[in-house]
């Protein structure tokens, strides 16, 4: 018996996606200074949307335009060393 594969259904492709291209972009919080990247995607079509900061909930990023941001992490930040000399 031969395994079935199963193709993806027609509107799951697109084929403009084959065409985009994606960088890993880095934002600290204006607020608090937590660290973050997101993977930038250029468009066809036009986006806007922000993100806000999942330890103080200020506004880290907002864009319009050709491009959208997606894939938001925190990034692990050293813990500060107090009392020691460098």
């Amino acid at each position: 018996m031969r395994p079935h594969i199963s193709s993806p259904a027609p509107e799951a492709y697109n084929p403009a996606m084959a065409n985009s291209i994606w960088t890993l972009e880095q934002f600290t919080c204006p607020s608090c200074g937590m660290n973050y990247t997101a993977t930038r995607e250029e468009l066809q079509g036009k986006r806007s949307g922000s993100f806000a900061c999942i330890v103080c909930d200020a506004e880290v990023h907002r864009w319009s335009g050709r491009h959208d941001f997606f894939d938001w992490s925190a990034q692990r930040m050293a813990s500060p060393v107090f009392g020691r000399k460098r």
